[in-house]
């Protein structure tokens, strides 16, 4: 349904569908053999969110501009795509002439984040490379123990770590953690 509303908003606007990918395995493999002026991302393939996609694109020093798409207004949704690398968001529900605008802001060099997505609470910032090292290994079912070991710190500075992260997610246990990260596209 999302690609049919893709198709028809793109139909007659001068932009060119270079290659459609469902996973973001086969995006990277796309990339590789194409190289588009612009990623239009879905937050949710299946194999990876969005804004991993986009951050690991980065890691591999691939900066094509990126928009993230995403089916609903999410409270820090922006926040999350600035951070992971992209260039902009866009809501699937909206109008075929707000795409267009956003494609056309981002490609001209301009940041594209769409207002309707509520913007983080204050004192909610973004996590610290660090602080999802240790959310990563918190997932992953590490005790404290287990992700100082393997991080090569204390045991203190890995509860510092967790109480300044569970306070950026609004969370008071590991599990609630994990999940407010998996929701929000940082895992």
């Amino acid at each position: 349904m999302v690609r049919d509303w893709l198709r028809l908003a793109l139909e007659d606007s001068g932009y060119r569908v270079v290659g459609i990918a469902n996973t973001a395995a086969e995006a990277i493999d796309l990339l590789e053999r194409r190289r588009p002026s612009l990623l239009l991302v879905d937050q949710r393939l299946p194999d990876l969110a969005g804004t991993e996609l986009i951050r690991e694109l980065r890691r591999e020093n691939i900066h094509v501009p990126a928009l993230l798409m995403t089916a609903n207004a999410e409270v820090g949704f922006n926040e999350a795509a600035r951070d992971a690398g992209a260039q902009g968001t866009v809501l699937k529900t909206g109008k075929a002439e707000e795409l267009l605008s956003s494609l056309g802001t981002v490609v001209a060099g301009r940041p594209s984040f769409d207002a309707r997505h509520p913007k983080r609470e204050p004192g909610r910032g973004a996590l610290s490379p660090r602080e999802r090292e240790v959310l990563r290994l918190v997932a992953s079912g590490s005790t404290n123990r287990d992700i100082a070991k393997q991080l090569s710190i204390g045991d203190e500075t890995v509860k510092t770590l967790l109480a300044r992260t569970f306070a950026k997610l609004g969370a008071h246990r590991r599990a609630e953690a994990v999940s407010e990260a998996h929701r929000r596209g940082l895992l």
